[in-house]
């Protein structure tokens, strides 16, 4: 009975830690900081509590390493691992550590050439042909091209289509750093100190039918050797084993609570893949692109942090654009701005424009009361008046077609009404209207958003912009740091029955 005592007391004060730990891990990462020790400081740090770092390659050969299938694609070339040529995976079989393992905490240092695709595995086990089915992969990938039908997408940092990554954020020919934390079913990944996973494996996950055996069980460490085009090295793989009984939460982790995120959803959407970004998280009211990176890290949803640009706005010259894109920049989260004044194209430096990943406009400031006049704020219904809603909805549609008309990449919230007439929705979006803004949406490859918490646009257009291929994007609209309920998102997801190609994803800088 004790010992039953003392479980549920441990239980609930881990519940107790991670509710009250937002705020804490929010603001360290706005300091700059993560909430777990980057991996020199854990290097620096290794004790016998949680055992000394051990290195598992001795720099001169492949002993206690044993390659599958194209064994020849692995060598070792100026005291480093290196993969160049067909398909093989590089296991670790020696005896510095024994396996099979549980908990631990890995790191290896990681170089790519152009093109490369690779990846880490763990909890697996030596398999003679194909890429090993037991265990998780953390995905290494910089620029492998997204081309053909099923394009790669995923990218470095993320548990492939567990949770994935999907901003391009590493140079190639530059070494980098991967750290693994894995206690209980928790699994952590690091890249350069960055946090981009921080996992916990629901019950039951769902996976896709030939991912069955991606769970946290025990196994040892492999490294891929991807194609004859994904040349890389890794250097000083290394490892410390960790208590069986270690706690996983010793070190707290950010809540998941209030983003309406049930357990194993982001699994199953990432099984689907399905590229999960909310592409309008402002960084204002305390949001910081840290808070950002983590929030992502935790839980699985993809970030695309943006600024306004626009006379009166946050940015209104270049130099201002250029500080917002050095402070985003080295980091796994896309970078865009939501544009304001209709001239934006020309204010802005091309050269600033083509480091964005995306740009967002909608159409909620617009010449009041008629097409030369000054621009008025829609939703602030006391600067102006409608007196003729069918007139007004006549120039309002036009007012769409010329931010359409912009190179813009996504349009928020789409059919938005202000106030005055959202009651006459129905009337007033008729089907032709309508038709006309999908249309022009498609001609121009700008993604509609799906807005979590505004409610535009209903399910009526969604449906007619999947039928007249659209692609979607989603996104929240933050006006602080505080979690916003994505439910209508994938509820809208489900209903549409939305893949991989009908959503919008930047495609990396050439």
């Amino acid at each position: 009975m004790r010992k039953t005592s003392n479980t549920r007391n441990r239980r609930a004060e881990r519940r107790m830690r991670r509710r009250d730990f937002l705020a804490t891990s929010l603001a360290i990462a706005a300091a700059g900081c993560t909430v777990s020790k980057g991996p020199d400081a854990a290097e620096a740090a290794g004790s016998a509590a949680q055992g000394e770092w051990i290195p598992l390659f001795n720099g001169t050969d492949l002993g206690g390493w044993r390659a599958s299938e194209n064994v020849a694609s692995w060598q070792v070339r100026e005291g480093t691992l290196s993969a160049d040529g067909p398909r093989s995976h590089l296991f670790y079989v020696g005896n510095a550590v024994p396996t099979p393992f549980r908990n631990f905490d890995f790191m290896v240092d990681v170089i790519t050439e152009k093109n490369a695709n690779s990846g880490i595995f763990f909890h697996t086990d030596f398999v003679e042909t194909g890429s090993p089915p037991k265990g998780y992969e953390v995905q290494i990938n910089n620029s492998y091209p997204m081309t053909g039908s099923n394009p790669e997408f995923r990218r470095t940092g993320g548990l492939f289509a567990i949770r994935d990554i999907y901003k391009a954020w590493l140079p190639d020919d530059v070494w980098f750093r991967v750290r693994v934390c894995v206690i209980g079913k928790r699994i952590r990944v690091w890249v350069n100190g960055i946090p981009t996973t921080d996992y916990v494996e629901p019950e039951d996950p769902p996976r896709a039918r030939n991912r069955t055996l991606r769970r946290v069980s025990e196994g040892t460490v492999a490294l891929q050797a991807h194609d004859p085009g994904s040349r890389m090295r890794f250097r000083n793989p290394r490892i410390r084993l960790l208590p069986d009984d270690a706690d996983p939460f010793a070190e707290l982790r950010a809540s998941e609570d209030g983003y309406g995120l049930k357990p194993g959803l982001i699994d199953q959407m990432a099984a689907l893949g399905l590229p999960i970004t909310d592409f309008h998280v402002h960084i204002r009211g305390g949001m910081t692109v840290e808070k950002a990176v983590l929030r992502q890290a935790v839980t699985g949803v993809n970030c695309g942090v943006l600024e306004n640009v626009g006379r009166g706005w946050p940015i209104d010259d270049n130099d201002k654009l250029r500080s917002f894109l050095g402070r985003a920049a080295g980091q796994p989260v896309f970078v865009g701005v939501q544009v304001n004044d209709r001239d934006w194209a020309e204010v802005l430096a091309p050269d600033l424009i083509a480091q964005l990943d995306y740009v967002l406009a909608d159409t909620m400031i617009m010449p009041m009361p008629h097409d030369d006049s000054p621009p008025v704020k829609l939703w602030i219904t006391d600067n102006y008046t409608i007196d003729d809603p069918d007139a007004w909805m006549e120039r309002y549609v036009r007012h769409n077609l010329r931010v359409l008309a912009e190179p813009i990449s996504i349009l928020a919230n789409p059919t938005w009404l202000p106030a005055t007439v959202a009651s006459q929705y129905d009337r007033l979006w008729t089907d032709e209207r309508m038709r006309k803004i999908v249309s022009a949406a498609v001609d121009r490859g700008v993604a509609l958003e799906i807005n979590a918490s505004s409610g535009y646009p209903p399910l009526k257009f969604l449906q007619l912009a999947k039928e007249m291929g659209a692609k979607f994007s989603l996104g929240t609209n933050n006006f602080d740091d505080k979690p916003i309920d994505m439910s209508r998102c994938f509820e809208m997801i489900e209903a549409l029955g939305l893949r991989f190609a009908d959503m919008f994803l930047p495609r990396p800088k050439a």
